[in-house]
């Protein structure tokens, strides 16, 4: 169960673009879409060898309800607070169609 208090901040689905180019592949466009609420937790941030150099990298776990992020997958990233952040994983909490657990990290 989620208390209704926890559900603090507003969550913004980005989902990117469906077009292709020449080669077939995606622009780096995403479209913003749908919001809900959620709860927005921070598991932990480690340095981490990224691209050409070292970043931040920051876990958080973000919490809503079940029936709210219809639609929502892996592909998709989420805005909340200013936060971009890419959904690594999505988890129906003890199979209960109530609470809903994403797992998602940021590159700072």
């Amino acid at each position: 169960m989620i208390s209704a208090g926890r559900l603090r901040f507003v969550a913004t689905i980005e989902t990117p673009s469906a077009s292709q180019d020449a080669l077939g592949m995606r622009p780096d466009a995403w479209t913003t879409g749908a919001t809900f609420r959620a709860d927005l937790r921070s598991d932990n941030a480690a340095e981490s060898q990224y691209a050409d150099g070292v970043a931040v990298t920051r876990n958080y776990e973000v919490r809503a309800r079940w029936q709210a992020i219809t639609g929502l997958s892996e592909i998709d990233r989420l805005v909340i607070r200013g936060h971009t952040l890419k959904i690594n994983s999505i988890r129906n909490l003890d199979e209960a169609d109530r609470v809903a657990v994403i797992d998602c990290t940021e590159v700072v």
